[in-house]
């Protein structure tokens, strides 16, 4: 069950998107291109802006 207010289909939504996220993150530490650190925080400064311009 979602949480109140949220519709099932806006949390699959943000579920795949976090997913992806994660993805992303793991290829780019696995590749070299960042270092965790670095990487860890574009993606959630990612995560920070879709949730900044989620509209229900």
């Amino acid at each position: 069950m979602p949480p109140s207010g949220f519709s099932q289909k806006a949390i699959n939504g943000l579920l795949q998107f976090v997913g992806s996220c994660y993805e992303d993150l793991l290829k780019e530490i696995k590749e070299g291109k960042k270092t965790e650190g670095e990487a860890i925080q574009q993606e959630l400064d990612n995560i920070n802006e879709y949730l900044i311009n989620f509209k229900l």
